[in-house]
């Protein structure tokens, strides 16, 4: 065989095999640092009105390894309409105080399980979050629940105590994967907490993007 024909054949037998590795590295989701946002829907209920439902908007960050992940994020929910819950308050005439608010934020962080490692792969989850009730103001109007406050501080730190708890999580959702971009979209629910100004569990329906800025994993080889 002549030299140029070898040569020849050997490009083409490297490129051959160069392909499909190149092509599984460019959708290998091991290891990787992604950065996403989500937006959707925020249902919450306190103890004095019934189910409302606001928008949601946050971002996160996912750390994948082989089948799992780590998820880290923060939210902040806007209410269309003032929320309005109930508190215990001593000092006031009916032992009650009403606050309102309209904003709520939460931090996160937890481990996803990706089970199927497919184009098209569902996923779950959990972990622990704070919940911050954003703007509560207590309410000294001197109405048939309220009572005029004797002392501004006192009441509105009735109402301090209730805006901040921690809580567990629990998520299932759907992912898409398209290079190194990835479209999902999950449902999270909490758990509820005694003593917050939202009453029992929230839910969370959210729809986003998330794309990967690179390996999370240093090779032997990268150089310094």
């Amino acid at each position: 065989m002549k030299p140029l024909s070898r040569l020849a054949l050997s490009a083409l037998v490297v490129a051959l095999v160069a392909r499909p590795a190149a092509a599984q590295q460019s959708n290998d989701r091991n290891y990787r640092w992604y950065w996403g946002g989500q937006t959707g829907a925020f249902l919450y209920q306190t103890n004095a009105q019934g189910y409302y439902i606001d928008p949601v908007i946050g971002a996160h960050m996912l750390i994948t390894k082989k089948r799992s992940a780590l998820y880290i994020g923060g939210e902040q929910a806007f209410f269309l309409a003032d929320g309005r819950a109930v508190v215990a308050d001593p000092s006031s005439t009916t032992t009650r105080r009403d606050a309102t608010f309209s904003q709520v934020r939460r931090w996160f962080a937890g481990v996803l399980a990706f089970p199927l490692q497919k184009r098209i792969e569902p996923f779950v989850g959990g972990g622990f979050a704070i919940m911050t009730v954003q703007d509560a103001t207590v309410d000294c109007s001197g109405t048939t629940l309220n009572s005029l406050c004797a002392d501004q501080a006192v009441a509105q730190a009735a109402v301090d105590d209730a805006r901040s708890k921690g809580f567990a999580w629990i998520m299932g959702g759907m992912q898409i994967n398209i290079g190194k971009l990835a479209v999902f979209g999950h449902y999270m629910l909490t758990s509820d907490a005694q003593g917050f100004l939202i009453a029992g569990p929230t839910h969370s329906i959210q729809g986003g993007i998330r794309y990967s800025l690179g390996t999370s994993k240093e090779d032997v080889n990268t150089a310094h």
